[in-house]
């Protein structure tokens, strides 16, 4: 018996006639009592190479969950690969993981891919990261780790069996993925929406109860003035949290958690408690069980558990994942509170050196958010003669620099206060989440900073 029928369709009977799988599209609906006989039908005239992952390239819906779910029933690996990605570059991810198939919304395409580099013993995932730290990376879990990952999650946000997640995240991303393991492992529902209606109405749905997003998603809803009333949680991650979101959220009674998480961590790392009010510090709550998470030396989170993925794949070949004493170096600058909780500082890959004092643009970044006139700030580092480099804001708001650097003042260190405030470039969405900053630093070094 795989892992995923042991798992979650040996116990699906408990479960009953409880929804699992509720399309708001089309309207149909898979009870946890037909499960097992509708994924077994979701393969029928497929045929595929069980030894390596397969590769699917379709929007977040119905179709394409049910059949990611399908092949992990199966003790495949799957490879959602993001709908976003051109056609051809799609394929050549594929191909760079040694994908036997291809699936895309018109069938199934089979490559002549070599065989490798990532080779299946058993269920799991193949997902790409973004490619915030550099070119994006493929990395490899085993279901087991998707688990844990889920267990530990349950912890702090507890599933029932009428629970029911809105899927309003993408499944090639760990945080869209996650969604499908923490429902059917809690025998809850997983929710998707109509394609069809605004955001807005999907989580006003009484039916939903929990849904995750990112900080641009509950912006805007908050703008639109959403009812988040009915809801038991709304997870909130995907990057830095600012201060006035938070409270803007608190104001409209968003049940709101913060968590901090990744790819390579299989999703959750830590996550608060419902926010009561706004942190001094915006955190990211404690660790999750199952989860070790220490600070090194030079302010690195590091983190060690059963979560951690089996490979990781980038252009250079397999990276080493752990150290000799299992901790996985995240990247991401941080400390950890009085009470236990994880704050994040930044990405030490965008951290640098002015004067000889450590700076992060985060945390300028995170303070020119909390300013009521600023809707957008990134902030870069540029050479400078004298200090080695300096930080440069580019800011999208109804402020001038000079009161915005009176703002910072009031709140940094000197050295951290940028030198000059451009406006946010005309080329660039504002509401875009991911940042080309190789294109700020261009644009700053052109504007004779």
């Amino acid at each position: 018996m795989s892992t995923f029928q042991n798992s979650i369709l040996s116990k699906a009977s408990l479960v009953g006639d409880v929804v699992a799988l509720l399309d708001r599209s089309s309207g149909s609906s898979v009870r946890y009592s037909e499960l097992r006989g509708f994924l077994s039908s979701r393969l029928a005239g497929f045929s595929f190479d069980k030894t390596r992952p397969f590769a699917t390239w379709a929007a977040p819906d119905f179709s394409h969950a049910t059949l990611l779910l399908a092949l992990l029933a199966e003790d495949c690996a799957v490879a959602p690969l993001s709908p976003r990605l051109p056609e051809a570059e799609a394929v050549r991810r594929a191909e760079s993981i040694g994908a036997s198939c291809f699936w895309k919304t018109d069938g199934l395409h089979h490559l002549v891919s070599p065989d490798g580099p990532i080779t299946v013993s058993s269920a799991g995932t193949v997902l790409f990261t973004s490619g915030s730290s550099g070119s994006p990376c493929a990395v490899s879990h085993d279901l087991e780790s998707h688990f844990a990952s889920a267990r530990g999650a349950a912890e702090r946000i507890p599933l029932q069996s009428r629970s029911a997640w809105l899927l309003s995240l993408p499944l090639n991303h760990v945080s869209g993925f996650s969604i499908l393991i923490r429902c059917l492992l809690a025998g809850a529902a997983v929710v998707f929406p109509d394609k069809n209606s605004p955001l807005k109405k999907q989580i006003e749905d009484p039916l939903v109860t929990h849904v995750s997003m990112v900080g641009v998603q509950l912006r805007r809803l908050i703008n639109e003035g959403a009812s988040f009333q009915h809801l038991q949680a709304v997870l909130l991650g995907g990057g830095p949290v600012d201060r006035r979101l938070v409270a803007d959220a608190l104001a409209a009674g968003v049940p709101l958690h913060v968590t901090y998480g990744m790819t390579e961590a299989a999703s959750q790392i830590s996550t608060s408690g419902r926010l009561q009010s706004v942190p001094g510090v915006i955190h990211a709550g404690q660790a999750l069980p199952g989860r070790e998470v220490q600070i090194s030396t030079d302010g690195e989170i590091q983190l060690r558990g059963v979560m951690l993925p089996r490979s990781i794949l980038s252009g250079d070949g397999f990276k080493h994942v752990v150290d000799g004493e299992g901790w996985f170096g995240t990247g991401d600058l941080g400390f950890i509170d009085a009470e236990g909780n994880l704050v994040i500082s930044g990405r030490r890959s965008r951290m640098f050196v002015s004067g000889g004092e450590n700076i992060c643009p985060e945390v300028i970044e995170n303070l020119l958010a909390s300013c009521p006139q600023v809707r957008r700030a990134i902030v870069v580092g540029v050479p400078h003669a004298e200090f080695g480099a300096r930080p440069v804001a580019f800011v999208a708001g109804t402020v001038g620099g000079s009161e915005m650097k009176e703002f910072l003042k009031s709140r940094l260190e000197g050295f951290y206060v940028p030198d000059v405030f451009l406006p946010w470039p005309v080329a660039v969405p504002e509401e875009d989440a991911k940042v080309n900053f190789e294109l700020f630093c261009r644009l700053a070094i052109e504007n004779r900073i």
